[in-house]
């Protein structure tokens, strides 16, 4: 007698999943969660496992940090090179004094924080700045000027 049967790839039409009928592990049913689901009360021994790793460090709550606080952080900074170029635009503005044979300028006025010594100084400048690199003060040592730490 001939067996007469379907075959078997006309059971598993739709969603091609493994193991068995086709019927037991379909969806996301069997998957147990998502992404970093299950770090909670009863699977400390998974969460400390992930905190040891340095490069999963960001779990957990780590605090807040202010907008005033970030602006704060930021250092706005300017190139000796760059205010040798403007000093005179400066002075026709109103926003540095040129005194006898020097220019006098207040770069915190101007909202800068900090004088970076990348370029060459012309001219004789005094500056009052509250941080400066020592190739800055260098420079304009060497031209004949002065910084003046606030």
């Amino acid at each position: 007698m001939v067996v007469r049967r379907r075959k078997k790839s006309r059971k598993i039409r739709g969603a091609k999943t493994g193991r068995g009928s086709g019927k037991r592990a379909r969806g996301a049913g069997n998957r147990g969660g998502r992404g970093r689901a299950g770090l909670g009360k009863r699977a400390s021994h998974r969460k400390s496992m992930l905190i040891a790793h340095p490069e999963l460090k960001g779990i957990g709550k780590h605090g807040f940090v202010s907008v005033k606080q970030k602006k704060k952080l930021k250092q706005k900074a300017i190139n000796v090179k760059m205010l040798d170029s403007i000093i005179e635009k400066l002075v026709s503005m109103k926003l540095a004094e040129k005194k006898d044979d020097y220019y006098e300028i207040d770069l915190s006025k101007l909202g800068y924080s900090k004088l970076i010594g990348t370029g060459f100084v012309k001219n004789k400048i005094y500056v009052h700045v509250k941080q400066f690199s020592e190739s800055a003060k260098n420079k304009i040592e060497a031209a004949g000027g002065k910084i003046i730490s606030e």
